[in-house]
C-alpha cells in the first residue's frame, strides 16, 4: 500500500461536510414549511457564511484549496473530459480540471440561492431580512429566482453524487476517503502546502460577523 500525503486541510473538509448537511437541511425544511421555515432561513445564513469563508480560503488558504491551483482553461478541461474514461489509476492531488469547475459552479449556484433568500417574501409569514430594504419588484424577482434556482441545486447535487460514484466505481479513485481524513495515496506527487487552521478560524469568524451584520444589524430601522 502506497504511503499517504496530506491533501485536504481540516477547514476544507469541515466546510465540505457542513455545507452538504446544510444544503440537505435547507431543502427539507423549505419543503416542510411552517415553523421549520425559521430554521430554513437560519440554515441559509450559515450557508452564506460558509461560502464567504470558502471564497477567501480559495485565495489565501492551503495550496489545494486555492482556485489558482485547480482551475484550468477550457482546452485543458475539455482534454481531460475527453479522456476521462481512460484515466484509470493514480490521480494528482487535489481537484481534477472538471471537478474544479464543478466546485465553482456549486459555489455560484448556492450563493445565488442564499443571497436571493435574503429578499424573499411569501406575503404570509416568512420574510427575508433584506426584503424591507428593496422594492416590491426586486422582492418579487428574488422570490421567483429563489424558487427556480433550487432545482439547479438539486441537479448539481445529483451530478456531483453521480461523478463521485463514477470515480469510485469505474476509475477506482477514492474521493470520499481523503475528504474525511485529509490524506491520499502518494504516487510521486509533491505534498501540497497547508495553511494555518488559526487563519481559517479567523476568516470564518469574520465571515460569520459579516453575515450577522447583514441579516440582523443592517435591516434594523434607524433609532
Amino acid at each position: 500500500m502506497a504511503p499517504r500525503i496530506p491533501v485536504w486541510d481540516a477547514p476544507v473538509r469541515l466546510f465540505h461536510w457542513a455545507l452538504a448537511a446544510l444544503v440537505v437541511f435547507s431543502y427539507a425544511t423549505g419543503k416542510i414549511g411552517g415553523y421549520w421555515l425559521e430554521w430554513h432561513m437560519r440554515s441559509g445564513y450559515a450557508i452564506l457564511a460558509l461560502l464567504a469563508f470558502r471564497l477567501t480560503w480559495g485565495i489565501v488558504g492551503s495550496e489545494t484549496a486555492r482556485f489558482t491551483s485547480f482551475l484550468r482553461g477550457p482546452r485543458a478541461t475539455l482534454d481531460y473530459a475527453r479522456h476521462l474514461f481512460t484515466h484509470k489509476g493514480p490521480m494528482a492531488a487535489g481537484h481534477t480540471p472538471t471537478g474544479g469547475w464543478m466546485i465553482v459552479a456549486m459555489i455560484a449556484i448556492l450563493a445565488v440561492q442564499a443571497a436571493s433568500g435574503l429578499f424573499v417574501d411569501d406575503e404570509i409569514a416568512t420574510q427575508g431580512p433584506l426584503a424591507v430594504k428593496a422594492s416590491n419588484a426586486w422582492v418579487a424577482q428574488m422570490s421567483a429566482l429563489h424558487s427556480y434556482n433550487q432545482w439547479l441545486i438539486v441537479a448539481a447535487v445529483a451530478l456531483h453524487v453521480a461523478a463521485i460514484a463514477f470515480y469510485q466505481g469505474y476509475l477506482k479513485a477514492d474521493l470520499i476517503g481523503p475528504m474525511i481524513h485529509g490524506k491520499a495515496e502518494d504516487h510521486g506527487a509533491r505534498a501540497p502546502r497547508l495553511a494555518s487552521v488559526w487563519l481559517a478560524a479567523a476568516l470564518f469568524a469574520i465571515a460569520c460577523a459579516a453575515v450577522y451584520y447583514l441579516v440582523v444589524v443592517y435591516p434594523r430601522p434607524p433609532a
